[in-house]
């Protein structure tokens, strides 16, 4: 029975790493130093387009531009739930390509997905305090289990959202 204290404890591991990614994905865009500033989600070239730097990457919390060492730069304003909707985004329509006008689409699954990530960082930061209890009780690995697959369900509905 040596084995399940070492398999908790390298579920515990790699629970606290992928952890520390969504730290690094949730924090992007609003903190402008290394290493947040070197995460995005989508880089674009906006040549043309108004109001728009060039490249826009679009981060967790507002959309930055780069700078010479191919970090976020220029950032934006923050913002909760920052759509990902060029017109809306840039407050033009001239040069954006036509899919984005007159939809809606991108713009609610981009809020969704910003909710669905935020509920599953807490869910994730739940099991790794649940996951500790789970190594002295079994009522503690039941919760960690719990909350390991809730935050699984919306990180994946998140990731979804986000494609």
């Amino acid at each position: 029975m040596v084995t399940r204290p070492i398999l908790g404890l390298a579920a515990l591991f790699l629970l606290a790493g992928g952890l520390l990614l969504h730290w690094f994905l949730v924090l992007s865009g609003g903190v402008n130093s290394s290493p947040e500033n070197q995460f995005y989600f989508l880089e674009a070239s906006t040549n043309g387009i108004p109001n728009a730097r060039n490249p826009s990457r679009w981060t967790f919390w507002s959309i930055c531009g780069v700078d010479g060492n191919s970090h976020n730069a220029n950032c934006g304003s923050v913002v909760p739930a920052l759509p990902f909707d060029p017109p809306r985004n840039f407050f033009t329509r001239q040069n954006v390509p036509d899919s984005f006008i007159g939809t809606h689409q991108y713009y609610y699954l981009s809020r969704f997905m910003f909710a669905f990530y935020l509920i599953s960082f807490f869910f994730a930061n739940m099991a790794l305090f649940t996951g500790i209890l789970a190594l002295f009780s079994r009522l503690g690995g039941y919760l960690s289990a719990l909350t390991t697959f809730v935050a699984l369900f919306f990180q994946v509905l998140g990731a979804a959202l986000m494609t």
